[in-house]
């Protein structure tokens, strides 16, 4: 039976027997048994694809990321993905409100999180890298259905997260550090100290060294991103640890150390591994600048918080509490 005729077999709304369909408030309990039973009786047709289409509204997805600018394409390439989504799904009247914070500045992604959540939205996607900000920021999402992409917070319950598990990355770059240099002296090289993926991916390499009485590990922060701070950065470093013979960064910004390693004849002595493979990472591969890329896909990530809400809140389909990104590892001879 289709969704009209429960609705006239039972003498209610249409409005009704949705609200049972989808286990929702404000009906008797003496109706929701009528229609239950109408139900496993007689079975029930929905068809939510032709029931959106014909809803004159739009669903709103409030996203909120650092700039485009940052990341050195990998935010940017996240927002590409999010708006594919957005162009397969135009059809449901699926819209984008963006919103972009600055990570550097002490309160900004709560403060502007806060701004977007002020807007009328039916679902919220972001990447918790300030774990404290977002932490307060969680409260003020309320009802709203959100996803996380990129990082998980594991003090909050979204309805999914989307992200690659961050120790393991980082235990997988340890591997391969010992592949291709042995045992010696890493740094690993952090440029936000707060953000959680940043330390599980350090934890994860540290831990993979623990049993090698050869090598050393070095964790640093280097949080002047300019070119002369991150330049003044790796010379206090090599000062202090000469006999450094691998550099592990497990964000974007690869590329801004690697070339002073390139510049000052270093390069054939240390081995540098990195996180995601956006366009200067890419060229560092090619070059031989940078030895090892971890990807993480970010398009697909962002892809997939759009069109998973979609069939949550539109279809009415079940989707999983977490979805594992793949660890894809880059070097000079696989990339495209």
């Amino acid at each position: 039976m289709t969704l009209a005729e429960i609705a006239e077999y039972a003498h209610v709304s249409k409005g009704t027997v949705d609200r049972v369909i989808h286990h929702r408030a404000g009906v008797s309990e003496r109706t929701r048994k009528l229609i239950e039973s109408i139900i496993e009786e007689y079975g029930c047709e929905t068809n939510p694809i032709a029931a959106q289409l014909k809803i004159n509204k739009e669903f709103i997805i409030g996203v909120l990321l650092p700039p485009l600018e940052d990341g050195g394409g990998y935010y940017a390439a996240l927002l590409k993905g999010l708006r594919r989504a957005e162009e397969d799904l135009k059809a449901f009247k699926i819209k984008l409100d963006c919103m972009f914070f600055d990570r550097t500045i002490p309160g900004e992604a709560y403060n502007r999180g806060k701004e977007l959540l002020s807007h009328k939205l039916d679902a919220f996607i972001t990447m918790p890298v300030v774990p404290q900000e977002f932490s307060d920021l969680i409260p003020l999402i309320g009802d709203l259905p959100y996803v996380f992409i990129d990082t998980p917070l594991g003090v909050t319950q979204p309805i999914l997260t989307i992200a690659q598990n961050p120790y393991k990355g980082g235990y997988c770059a340890g591997r391969i550090m010992k592949m291709i240099r042995g045992s010696g002296t890493f740094a690993c090289i952090r440029m936000f100290q707060s953000a959680y993926n940043l330390r599980e991916r350090v934890r994860g390499f540290t831990d993979f060294f623990a049993n090698d009485s050869g090598s050393r590990i070095i964790d640093t922060i280097c949080s002047d991103f300019s070119n002369s701070g991150i330049y003044n950065f790796m010379e206090t470093l090599f000062a202090e640890h000469p006999d450094i013979s691998g550099i592990f960064i497990p964000h974007s910004e690869v590329h801004l150390a690697s070339y002073y390693l390139i510049n000052h004849g270093l390069k054939n002595k240390v081995t540098v591994i990195g996180y995601d493979l956006q366009p200067s990472n890419k060229a560092g591969l090619a070059d031989g600048s940078i030895d090892c890329i971890l990807g993480q896909r970010p398009e697909d990530q962002g892809f997939e918080a759009v069109y998973k809400l979609y069939q949550l809140c539109i279809l009415h389909q079940d989707i999983p509490a977490q979805i594992d990104v793949p660890i894809d590892i880059y070097f000079r001879e696989n990339i495209i």
